[in-house]
């Protein structure tokens, strides 16, 4: 799917020169200009006003393996056992609302955050998990949240593509951890995509106050609507889980059902699939009638459904 994206121009903050006053004005207006061009350099570009994992690159192969072949012993091991200290938001049941099509496709799954955001940067390991499956991914990237947000090593869905014969999934990246303070709507980071009109109409819908409770003044990132079924606004488990670490270091813990980020991130995964599954006519089988999903399904029937 193509997405709106657009870079604003920044302006960097004004810095003080420590060097001597100089005599002559006209040299040290020089002086003073040149100081200003490295600045705007530095801040205008991948420098320290980005994450401190450096520019969006591509999530190397190894990463990708271990995000999309969790063992399934794990998955059945986990189950819904998200660390007590580190439980997030509920996910909310919704009722008699239409499937979800988008694109003309049904089921469907549509994610809406940032990638400054620290609670995207946990939900995303999870959503990424449980789609692969029921598909395949291309074009993940890594990143991380803002500077000042956390700084929390994640993946991006920016460029990602996922195929599969089960659900559609559609994913707005809105803002990047670029620091821009002239940029409204991204708490001063830069805008990056938008959502298309169809996504729009979902999102003024779905995440408003009517399904999503004490939401009053906009869509909270992470959003994420399983075909109008299960809605998870915020993360489900806490990312200061994820401090310290890098991407190649949560990758390889996923195969460690013992690892609490293991279960934070898997547990979160497979009430995602539980949800995706109440829209696939629960297919493929082998994976909706698994032990951890249906544990997760069952959780899921406990809560109240909302609107």
């Amino acid at each position: 799917m193509s997405r709106t994206s657009r870079s604003v121009p920044m302006s960097p903050p004004i810095r003080k020169s420590r060097t001597p006053l100089i005599a002559w004005g006209a040299v040290g207006l020089v002086v003073l200009i040149i100081v200003a061009l490295v600045v705007i350099k530095i801040v205008g570009g991948k420098g320290p006003t980005q994450s401190s994992h450096q520019a969006v690159l591509p999530a190397p192969s190894q990463l990708v393996k271990e995000i999309t072949t969790v063992p399934p012993s794990v998955f059945d091991t986990v189950g819904t056992g998200i660390p007590s200290q580190f439980v997030g938001t509920t996910p909310i049941v919704i009722a008699g609302q239409p499937p979800l099509r988008l694109q003309g496709k049904s089921p469907s799954v549509l994610y809406y955050g940032a990638e400054y955001c620290p609670f995207c940067a946990a939900e995303r390991w999870s959503i990424a998990v449980a789609l692969a499956r029921f598909g395949t991914w291309s074009g993940l990237q890594t990143t991380a949240s803002g500077l000042l947000d956390g700084d929390y090593s994640t993946i991006t869905f920016s460029k990602a593509r996922f195929t599969s014969p089960y659900v559609h999934f559609a994913s707005i990246e809105a803002c990047t951890n670029v620091v821009n303070p002239n940029v409204a709507g991204c708490s001063g980071y830069t805008h990056l995509q938008n959502p298309t009109k169809e996504e729009q109409a979902v999102l003024a819908k779905y995440a408003s106050s009517s399904f999503v409770p004490g939401n009053t003044q906009g869509v909270a990132f992470p959003y994420v609507d399983v075909d109008n079924k299960v809605l998870y606004s915020g993360s489900t488990y806490q990312p200061g889980i994820l401090t310290g670490l890098t991407q190649a270091e949560i990758g390889s813990s996923l195969s460690d059902a013992s690892n609490p980020l293991t279960q934070a991130i898997v547990g979160t995964a497979n009430y995602l699939t539980a949800s995706i599954c109440a829209g696939t006519g629960n297919m493929p089988s082998n994976v909706c009638s698994s032990k951890g999903v249906r544990a997760a399904a069952q959780a899921l029937r406990s809560i109240p459904p909302s609107g």
